[in-house]
C-alpha cells in the first residue's frame, strides 16, 4: 500500500475541524480559510515567479524551494477541509435561524392570545397590565434590572406630583399615564416573547405553560407586598380620576 503524501492533511477531515472547532462559527471558519489561503500564497510566490519574493527564493536550493512547494500544498489540503466543515457548519446555522424565526413567530402569537391588549378607555385592563408587571418581575420572569421593591418605586414615580407638572404644556397627566402603561406591557409583551422562544428542546407553548406554572407557584409563596398593592390604589385612582380627554393620544 502506498505511503500517503506527507502533503495530503487526509487526517484532518471536516468532521475533526468541526469538533476542535465546536465553538467557531461558520463565519470564524470562513475567516480562517481566507488566512490560510493568503499563506498558500505567500508560500507559493516564494518559489517562481520574477516579482520580489520570487527572485529572493529563487536563491534556496531546489530541495529548499520544494520544501516550501509541499509546505504550501499541506496548508492547502488542510483549507480543502475547512472549507468543507465551513459548509456543514453553516447548513447547522442556516436550519438553527430557521428554527428560532419560527419559535419566534409562534411566541408572538401565543403572547398576542395570552395577553390581550387593553383598551385605553377601561380601568381594569389597565391595572392587570402594572399588576402582571409587578407579578412577573416578582417572579423573575420579567428581568427588567429593577428589583421587585426597585420597580415598584419606579412605577410610583411616575405618579409622583413632580412628574405631573413637568408634563404641563406638552401633554395631559392621563395621556402620559396611559402611554407608560403601554410601553410596560410592551416591556412585558417583548420579555415573554424571549422567554418562551428560547429553544431548549421544548416546544414554545410548553416553555409557556411552564412560565406560567412559575409564576403561580411564585404567587403561592409570595403575594404582592403592601407597598405594591398601594401602588396599583394610586395607579387606579388616578386613571379612574383622569378619564381620556378629546385629543389625547
Amino acid at each position: 500500500m502506498a505511503k500517503p503524501s506527507i502533503t495530503d492533511a487526509r487526517s484532518i477531515t471536516a468532521d475533526v475541524i468541526l469538533d476542535v472547532g465546536k465553538y467557531y462559527s461558520a463565519q470564524q471558519l470562513r475567516s480562517l480559510q481566507a488566512k490560510l489561503s493568503g499563506t498558500a500564497r505567500e508560500i507559493h510566490s516564494l518559489t517562481s515567479g520574477s516579482h520580489l519574493p520570487g527572485r529572493i527564493g529563487a536563491h534556496l536550493s531546489f530541495e529548499q524551494r520544494q520544501l516550501l512547494e509541499d509546505a504550501a500544498k499541506l496548508i492547502e489540503s488542510v483549507n480543502t477541509n475547512i472549507k468543507h466543515a465551513k459548509e456543514k457548519r453553516s447548513r447547522v446555522e442556516d436550519q438553527a435561524k430557521r428554527r428560532q424565526q419560527a419559535r419566534n413567530a409562534e411566541a408572538k402569537r401565543l403572547v398576542a392570545e395570552t395577553y390581550l391588549e387593553p383598551s385605553v378607555t377601561d380601568l381594569e385592563p389597565l391595572l392587570d397590565v402594572l399588576k402582571t408587571a409587578l407579578t412577573l418581575n416578582r417572579a423573575d420572569v420579567f428581568r427588567n434590572g429593577y428589583s421587585p421593591r426597585e420597580f415598584n418605586l419606579r412605577l410610583r414615580d411616575y405618579l409622583s406630583p413632580a412628574r405631573t407638572r413637568k408634563l404641563i404644556g406638552w401633554t395631559s397627566p392621563n395621556a402620559f399615564w396611559i402611554n407608560t402603561v403601554l410601553s410596560v406591557r410592551n416591556d412585558v409583551v417583548q420579555a415573554i416573547e424571549q422567554e418562551i422562544a428560547y429553544d431548549d428542546g421544548s416546544s414554545v407553548r410548553d416553555r409557556l405553560d411552564a412560565l406560567k406554572q412559575k409564576v403561580s407557584d411564585c404567587l403561592a409563596r409570595v403575594y404582592l407586598s403592601a407597598d405594591e398593592e398601594e401602588t396599583l390604589r394610586l395607579w387606579s385612582q388616578a386613571l379612574s380620576q383622569l378619564g381620556p380627554k378629546e385629543g389625547d393620544q
